[in-house]
């Protein structure tokens, strides 16, 4: 990415002067319009710690964001080196047409189930599976027939699945989180059957079921919001900027790769630059908000680089997980050194297998499985396990019917939450032999109900404030002990 800084006189410009153009392709080809600079750029002394985390952190200046540099396709560079599975993984394993007894989730009263912390102590980790994962082939309903007939060679293989009951099981490259409480959401998508990447995606990202105007802030910007404190960083996206996090007025730190906390220390020769930078505005309130924010920043820095462990990166974590892996990882790293983080995003790429699916979606499970797995060990060894949901989204599924060796994209798709949750299946399946006009699997919960569920039922922030109509969260979490 190539960051431009500011000049002192461009400080004074208009909010239109602090940004690029802001495009995106829509996977069918279609351009985006600019985003408003109102979405882009704060005013608040507290927004102003994710302009000046972003991007290197050079002198006082606010950056320039675009997003071809940002929302890259990491698996295109990454699949060639990737690893395939997690061998050996431990779990139930089906082999067809076996009768053996499988393994019922975890009751509730189980004196083994994790319980969560206190409301204001909980933390959202929500990993945006992006590009529109297919919901059966990550939770498979392996003892479908229709499955089956609908799918062909595309099935993952059966005699591997993790039985999660006799109906469905975890795929088989999921062999790590197979063995953790955890909890599923089918049939979860939109309702008006619209399937464009880009809107989808931003509905996702405003908590926005149907599309009405309005909507500004992000969904989790909004939910950080509620949940803000004034702590040093409330909201924090390892994956670079993204606007679900707008418009938000609690502390938001964007991050794209671990050695942009190299640049947190007053160590580094950043510091003396900064030091110089803010001697040139002089005195007045913009230099006052400005030292504010940096002090903010390097204190933020040397409380990560305290519980930093360098040969993370060497972990199989970072190694198999790539770069959701290094996401996850700096996300640890922030909660360990307990800044105030809250709400978390993370992203992995790579979903919109119209062809290829098979191989290239096994992939992409094993990254899942090697990063959030790791992710999950690091909050156990630091005791927090109790505080943290790791939650997927993303925008829409995969068409029913295979076109040969791919899948177009589809409507509804299943979710997985990993944490102190009550562990089983929520939601309603989607009927494998009632396809919607288009031959996708019909949504039975809108997705705004999902979200629910994250703001109220895990963060205790009302539905209704967060989310047009207040819909009913699922009921998802064991109450806390």
């Amino acid at each position: 990415m190539t960051d431009q800084l500011l000049s002192p006189e461009e400080l004074t410009e208009s909010p239109e002067s602090m940004i690029s153009s802001y495009h995106d392709l829509d996977y069918g080809g279609h351009l985006v319009d600019e985003v408003s600079a109102e979405q882009l750029v704060s005013t608040t002394r507290r927004r102003l710690v994710l302009g000046l985390a972003v991007g290197g952190l050079a002198g006082y200046g606010v950056f320039r964001y675009t997003k071809s540099a940002i929302s890259s396709d990491p698996l295109k560079s990454e699949l060639a080196g990737a690893s395939t599975a997690v061998e050996d993984a431990a779990g139930p394993v089906l082999s067809v047409g076996d009768t053996m007894e499988v393994e019922q989730p975890l009751p509730v009263a189980d004196p083994e189930l994790l319980t969560p912390a206190p409301f204001d102590q909980r933390v959202l980790v929500l990993i945006e599976l992006e590009g529109g994962n297919d919901g059966q082939s990550t939770v498979v309903p392996y003892q479908a027939g229709a499955f089956h007939d609908l799918r062909g060679n595309l099935v993952p293989e059966v005699g591997a699945v993790h039985a999660f009951d006799d109906e469905v099981g975890l795929h088989p490259n999921l062999g790590q989180l197979a063995q953790r409480q955890m909890a599923i959401v089918e049939g979860v998508g939109p309702v008006d059957g619209v399937l464009s990447h880009f809107v989808m995606a931003e509905r996702w990202g405003m908590g926005n079921m149907a599309g009405e105007g309005g909507v500004r802030a992000g969904f989790l910007a909004r939910l950080a919001d509620a949940v803000d404190t004034g702590a040093a960083v409330t909201g924090l996206s390892v994956a670079g900027y993204t606007p679900r996090f707008n418009q938000s007025d609690a502390a938001v730190l964007s991050l794209e790769r671990p050695n942009q906390l190299n640049y947190l220390t007053k160590s580094d020769w950043i510091y003396p630059a900064y030091r110089r930078s803010v001697g040139a505005i002089g005195g007045g309130p913009m230099a006052s908000r400005l030292t504010n924010s940096w002090n903010q920043i390097f204190s933020i820095g040397r409380s990560m680089g305290a519980v930093s462990n360098a040969d993370d990166s060497e972990s199989p974590m970072v190694k198999e997980g790539r770069d959701l892996g290094r996401q996850l990882l700096m996300a640890a790293t922030a909660i360990k050194a307990d800044i105030g983080v809250r709400v978390v995003h993370a992203r992995l790429s790579g979903f919109d297998t119209h062809d290829g699916h098979k191989g290239r979606h096994d992939r992409l499970m094993g990254m899942l499985d090697a990063a959030v797995g790791g992710f999950l060990s690091r909050m156990d060894d630091a005791g927090l396990a109790d505080r943290v949901l790791v939650a997927t989204s993303s925008e829409f599924g995969r068409r029913g019917k295979a076109n040969g060796g791919g899948l177009d994209h589809g409507s509804a798709s299943n979710m997985l939450l990993f944490g102190p949750v009550s562990p089983g299946r929520y939601g309603e399946p989607s009927p494998l032999g009632d396809l919607d006009r288009q031959g996708n699997f019909k949504t039975t919960i809108p997705f705004d109900r999902y979200l629910a569920t994250l703001a109220q039922d895990w963060l205790g922030v009302d539905a209704a404030s967060v989310l047009a109509n207040g819909p009913e969260g699922l009921g998802l979490f064991v109450p806390a002990g």
